[in-house]
């Protein structure tokens, strides 16, 4: 093996090992201060480690697959003879169907045991109780598994489109039963990805920078906010207090209702003044105030990002459906983008100046989390209209956590269909590769036809074109099973409709607060309100039933 293999996968090695301790980190900034679970943390933080290094896998696939060809002379270089080839690609395949194996694994098992492992919790039983009743409930998502597996393999390929008679489509379509079994769990998986995809990810792509751009409100202005529903609330104590004063009149239930619900409020509002003033005096937020105009600036270039990403997406998806080698019957694959897309080209032209590219193939994988994450939390982990669990600093139960950690690696599973059939489709199916589209006598040589050095396709040689490992998963999916080309396809356009009505909400929402209003405390005390409120309101609705 040359030594750009060996060097690929240190690089991934290192990447991997720093993501497991951002999943880390991450986990520890959001977990609850009290109410916490280690088999449940854990859980997680593995969760996250396999999901970023499974996208971040993406990468070094194109990088290794680049690396084969020669970009001057359009030919494979000296060392990339085919049994090397072979063995580098089978590689990387291992490791991928042992991420999407694994993955498969903890959506289907190990989280939701861990969530039930969790919510068995009892002083009087043991673990193992625990662990047997978690296992009782688990075992619906194991059944569920074993029959789409199994279903699998009785899934038929779906014939050759006629008149397209291509190498590349023919290897597409051999493989063997084990890889289709999996192959069509990890569909499976996309499909749920692709609704976590649309429904987080798409709004998050607006709020992210706009949160940055905007900030949050002025300390100053939300004091005086806080002070004024003092002021009231304070006032409103006192009218009613005076009433009663220097009477033996018994305050009233009605009055004392609004009494109790005043001192409450005044609580809330008192906690929140101080939450204010500690953030106010804290060298945390002068350092953040002093950082103010990098995160404007930085706000401004990941909408710049955002856009660009959206426009490639659109552009791309409008290319499939035009140009498209053959249309419904293999999931709208194209040869090459026929439209211009700006970051397959952005990604094509950094390809010269190495490692550029990978290094924005990286923060593009990094920013869809990070968008996907800002999605979550604002949106908060929810089924239809109801509101399961919100994730909050320092205040996320485990539960929730879990729950988001099944978010992110579905939506961060259909952002691996997305970056290779949508978002970059030229780049990563076949990275900077090149071929000398001339031959002279039985031979290629482009020494003197440099403008016959053109970009890799699926019509291009498969002796010097070799295509990406993540690009074959992902094409043999929709190619064996065109209804997942379709429903991946036509997702696109979803998530598009959804970015943009998220756009416009984010673009006119009101900055953030920055007073920590959604802390366990608080949240406690507004809650005891609620349901003081509703035991008053039904009472008085008892009592006035009685009396008539």
């Amino acid at each position: 093996m040359p030594a750009v293999v060996g060097i690929a996968w240190t690089v991934y090695g290192i990447v991997t090992a720093s993501l497991f301790f951002f999943s880390v980190g991450f986990t520890r900034y959001y977990q609850h201060k009290r109410e916490s679970e280690p088999f449940a943390t854990i859980v997680t933080i593995l969760a996250l480690t396999l999901v970023l290094a499974t996208l971040a896998l993406v990468p070094i696939d194109i990088f290794l697959v680049s690396s084969t060809v020669d970009s001057d002379t359009g030919m494979k270089k000296s060392w990339a003879d085919p049994d090397t080839i072979f063995w580098m690609t089978l590689t990387v395949q291992i490791v991928y169907y042992v991420c999407y194996g694994l993955i498969a694994f903890f959506i289907f098992f190990l989280i939701p045991f861990a969530y039930f492992y969790y919510e068995e919790y009892d002083e009087d039983q043991t673990r193992r109780q625990r662990a047997s009743s978690a296992m009782r409930y688990t075992s619906f998502f194991i059944v569920i598994s074993v029959l789409l597996f199994l279903f699998g393999l009785f899934v038929k390929p779906s014939h050759r489109p006629p008149k397209l008679d291509l190498d590349w489509l023919e290897k597409l379509l051999t493989e063997s039963n084990g890889e289709k079994s999996l192959s069509f769990l990890v569909a499976c998986l996309f499909f749920l990805g692709m609704v976590v995809f649309v429904v987080y990810t798409a709004p998050g792509l607006s709020i992210l920078p706009f949160n940055l751009i905007k900030g949050r409100r002025r300390i100053e202005a939300e004091t005086e906010d806080v002070d004024n529903s003092l002021a009231v609330n304070r006032e409103r104590q006192r009218e009613i207090q005076a009433h009663y004063a220097g009477t033996n009149k018994p305050i009233s239930s009605r009055d004392q209702r609004e009494l109790d619900n005043l001192d409450d409020e005044e609580r809330i509002l008192t906690r929140r003044m101080r939450t204010i003033q500690e953030d106010q005096a804290s060298v945390f937020h002068r350092i953040l105030r002093a950082l103010r105009p990098f995160e404007v600036i930085i706000g401004l270039l990941l909408l710049v990002l955002t856009l660009v990403l959206v426009a490639s997406i659109f552009l791309t998806i409008v290319d499939k459906i035009t140009y498209s080698v053959c249309g419904n019957k293999c999931g709208y694959i194209i040869s090459h983008p026929d439209l211009f897309n700006p970051i397959n080209f952005i990604l094509v032209e950094l390809a010269k100046v190495f490692p550029l590219d990978y290094v924005f193939m990286v923060l593009v994988v990094v920013y869809f989390f990070m968008a996907t994450m800002s999605g979550i939390i604002t949106i908060g982990v929810r089924f239809l209209w109801v509101a399961l669990f919100r994730i909050r600093k320092s205040a996320t139960m485990p539960q929730g956590l879990l729950f988001a950690s099944v978010l992110l690696m579905l939506a961060l599973l259909a952002l691996n269909y997305s970056l290779t059939a949508v978002v970059a489709p030229g780049y990563a199916h076949f990275g900077s590769q090149v071929y000398c589209n001339y031959t002279e006598g039985g031979q290629r040589d482009c020494s003197e036809h440099t403008e016959k050095i053109v970009p890799c396709d699926i019509y291009a040689p498969t002796e010097i074109c070799t295509p990406t490992i993540a690009s074959t998963l992902i094409d043999r999916i929709t190619v064996n099973t065109p209804f997942f080309g379709i429903v991946f396809y036509y997702s696109q356009w979803a998530f598009v409709v959804i970015f943009v009505l998220g756009f416009i909400v984010a673009l006119f929402r009101q900055p953030r607060d920055n007073a920590d209003v959604d802390s366990e405390d608080v949240e406690q005390e507004e809650q005891g309100l609620l349901e003081r409120n509703a035991r008053h309101h039904y009472g008085g609705a008892n009592t006035s039933t009685n009396n008539t």
